[in-house]
């Protein structure tokens, strides 16, 4: 029992320091803050998949855009809609905008990939910037996303937060989605990029070439983001930056019933054991374990050795002491405090969902938009 104490005291321990690790790379993000003088152009990539009821929205957003029109390009990625996207396009697309209209058989994996592949193939700018079709775009988030660009800069990952309905369940999402956010912000901030949001991620298009893109990556649904910005500190001397400024963050949607979340976080979570870096899949099972051992922890205490309680007690309020720290910073300092309402009852929410998503996704199997989708 005494080493099972010892296990458990360690996995938290190391819990508590990634957690930490975040907290002070936001910090650093915030104190380190530069802008730069951008003299490039952009090309904005957008695939689209039956998105016909967005497709209004999202250009409205676009044609409002600060930066002027001659500094960037917008490509349309229509990819085997069935509904109708593609007119409403036409009908609404911004002037500096074009459309490629793909068609044909759609494949089982990689699909948001190979549409990203197809728009990059036909940009003319130097940075390529994505997005996805349900965001709605701040004016100033072109012109703000290219001020944390110099000539040394190959990545930056901004900022996305989910619109509420006033609903317990967008709520939880919207805490759950900023978490995640500010995760991959705070490694950014401290030189251990590992995950983004792909709804809204610029880089060179030299470096994504340079890498071979998402070449080794086509068996995989999801990695447009954590995966590409991985293999680019792997394989790179650039530096990967992230827009910590409120006018880059975009907003998307929840999703609207819960079997939907939970497909989308088993697909995000089926490639993680995958990952390149061997010390980042060590860390990603730790985390795992710590998740797992809460429950565990908490019904062997009821059923076998009440030092387990302590045991749980003790995990369970270092997770809340130091995930509070980040939220409670975020908040502050690029989101709202309205988001906080329901951090304690997320805390407990967050654990169960955590370990079915981590233990569903190693099947590799999901649904997406009505269709089965392989890893």
């Amino acid at each position: 029992m005494t080493i099972l104490f010892i296990l458990l005291g360690l996995i938290t321990i190391h819990y508590v320091y990634f957690i930490s690790q975040v907290y002070f790379g936001l910090r650093k993000l915030t104190r380190n803050e530069k802008h730069f003088q951008f003299n490039e152009k952009l090309s904005v990539i957008i695939p689209l998949r039956d998105e016909a009821k967005n497709v209004e929205s999202l250009c409205k957003s676009l044609k409002n855009q600060s930066l002027a029109k001659e500094f960037y390009e917008i490509i349309f990625v229509n990819d085997n809609s069935n509904d109708e996207t593609l007119v409403n396009l036409e009908a609404h697309q911004p002037t500096n905008s074009r459309i490629l209209n793909l068609t044909g058989s759609k494949s089982e994996s990689a699909r948001k990939k190979k549409a990203l592949i197809e728009g990059i193939k036909q940009s003319k700018n130097d940075i390529i910037i994505v997005t996805d079709a349900d965001c709605y775009h701040n004016p100033s988030w072109l012109e703000t996303m290219t001020k944390y660009f110099d000539d040394q800069t190959a990545v930056v990952a901004g900022p996305v937060d989910f619109e509420t309905d006033g609903k317990f369940f967008s709520a939880f999402q919207r805490i759950e989605y900023a978490g995640l956010i500010l995760t991959g912000a705070g490694l950014i901030g401290i030189g251990k990029p590992t995950i983004c949001s792909a709804a809204n991620l610029a880089y060179r298009k030299k470096v994504f070439e340079e890498v071979g893109g998402f070449d080794d990556q086509l068996n995989f649904t999801s990695g447009d983001d954590d995966m590409l910005i991985q293999k680019i500190a792997l394989e790179t001397t650039y530096k990967i930056n992230f827009a910590y400024d409120k006018k880059a963050l975009i907003k998307t949607q929840p999703k609207q019933k819960p079997e939907e979340f939970l497909e989308q976080r088993k697909r995000w979570a089926s490639k993680s054991i995958f990952y390149r870096n061997n010390s980042l899949v060590v860390t990603i099972i730790l985390l795992f374990l710590f998740y797992i051992s809460l429950p565990l922890q908490l019904f062997g205490g009821i059923f076998l050795n009440s030092f387990l309680l302590i045991s749980f007690l003790i995990s369970f309020v270092n997770k809340i002491v130091v995930e509070y720290m980040v939220m409670n910073f975020g908040a502050n300092s690029l989101y709202d405090r309205k988001m906080l309402r329901i951090f304690f009852i997320a805390e407990i929410l967050q654990i169960p969902y955590i370990i079915y998503s981590a233990i569903g996704g190693l099947f590799g199997n999901f649904r997406w938009k009505g269709d089965k989708v392989k890893r």
